[in-house]
């Protein structure tokens, strides 16, 4: 990946729309979005416009590759979201996104703790996460997005 072309950007609908149209494969198919119309309709974050500056998006050759999302939060936290691209996914590049978004956020809100939470079974992620110094706060089961029981393990940084 040529990280000397990245571009960053906050989320536009033309952003949103790529993003949705993203597949992942197998247990990770958890990640994957309903299309555009169905996340605007149920008013997702990544389709409203009085959100879009807490995205940041990163593209190369005008094409998304990752974004992260930043959402504050009542008790000084600050919830991020994140994706990476499925081709992208399992070589590295989440972190250099992620590390990058990370300082970009702690700009934003230095007096925040960063906060975050990822589906158990996400091995990968969690270590990742770890990587760039997330510590494991606690695991719960909580709704995913679909409404399903799901276990989630919460992290802080």
């Amino acid at each position: 990946m040529n990280f000397e072309k990245i571009v960053k950007d906050c989320m536009k609908e033309k952003y949103a729309k790529e993003i949705c149209n993203w597949n992942y494969d197998g247990e990770y198919s958890d990640y994957n979005l309903p299309s555009y119309e169905e996340c605007k309709e149920k008013k997702y974050g990544i389709t409203r416009e009085d959100r879009k500056d807490n995205y940041i998006v990163y593209l190369i050759d005008g094409e998304v590759v990752f974004y992260s999302n930043m959402k504050e939060m009542d008790n000084n936290k600050l919830y991020i979201g994140v994706g990476l691209k499925p081709e992208y996914c399992g070589n590295g590049y989440g972190n250099y996104f992620l590390e990058d978004s990370i300082k970009e956020m702690k700009n934003r809100y230095p007096s925040r703790t960063l906060f975050l939470e990822v589906r158990s079974w996400n091995k990968r992620a969690i270590k990742s996460y770890e990587r760039l110094g997330f510590k494991v706060t606690r695991v719960v089961t909580s709704k995913d997005r679909l409404g399903n029981d799901t276990e989630f393990t919460e992290m802080e940084m």
